[in-house]
């Protein structure tokens, strides 16, 4: 499994250090994920665990021109699915609504109005990196907006170890959209398996649910 992507920091990693006088040592580990942004449509998601509770204004704050949009699709394992829940970035640190999260796991679409005053826009995520339980999560069935809840990059399911069955699709988008299917008996994806970045989102289409387990251990990697 590829863990050279794992992005963390040790200066901001003080979380799993001892302590000088008790020698008390925590599970956790701190970090945080650079990425940049273009105008108009980008498929994101959100790395880490923010220490302000995953909302709009703890991840992106003041970092994103008015008018910036993000976009949540919502399938809570139901018929039907709900749809689009969004956010609108107005001033000041100003997002309305301001109580809107974006927590590991998930995707969300993040449109960067055509007037933006810059072409590129790059925010920092900070926060845990999700480990053991944590970092296992469900996929549910037809179509969801997702990600990865571990801050590492590589191909969707060797190294990734997301649980696709046969004819599952996963739809990348970066400028337009790229679909890859899983051919189960193979044991191989088509055209290739998709490879996913730190921060991205991705659709998945599976037809059943299923876990994604991976019992991530940063200290043990």
């Amino acid at each position: 499994m590829r863990t050279t992507t794992l992005l963390l920091t040790a200066a901001l990693g003080v979380a799993t250090a001892a302590t000088t006088m008790a020698q008390v040592y925590s599970a956790n580990v701190v970090g945080y994920v650079n990425q940049d942004l273009v105008k108009g449509w980008n498929l994101v998601c959100n790395p880490l665990e923010n220490q302000e509770n995953n909302t709009v204004v703890g991840l992106y704050g003041n970092n994103l021109p008015p008018g910036t949009t993000i976009y949540k699709w919502v399938n809570d394992g139901t018929v039907p699915v709900t749809g689009y829940v969004s956010t609108i970035f107005v001033m000041d640190d100003f997002w309305m609504p301001d109580d809107f999260t974006l927590v590991p796991g998930e995707g969300a679409f993040l449109l960067i109005p055509s007037d933006a005053p810059a072409d590129k826009y790059t925010i920092t995520y900070v926060g845990e990196v999700q480990q053991k339980a944590d970092s296992n999560m469900k996929v549910q069935a037809g179509f969801t907006m997702i990600s990865s809840k571990v801050p590492q990059a590589g191909l969707i399911t060797t190294d990734l170890g997301f649980p696709a069955a046969d004819a599952d699709t996963v739809y990348t988008y970066a400028g337009g959209y790229q679909n890859s299917i899983y051919l189960g008996a193979a044991e191989a994806w088509l055209p290739e398996e998709p490879t996913i970045q730190v921060g991205q989102g991705f659709w998945s289409l599976k037809g059943a649910a299923a876990d994604w387990v991976r019992d991530f251990d940063a200290n043990a990697e």
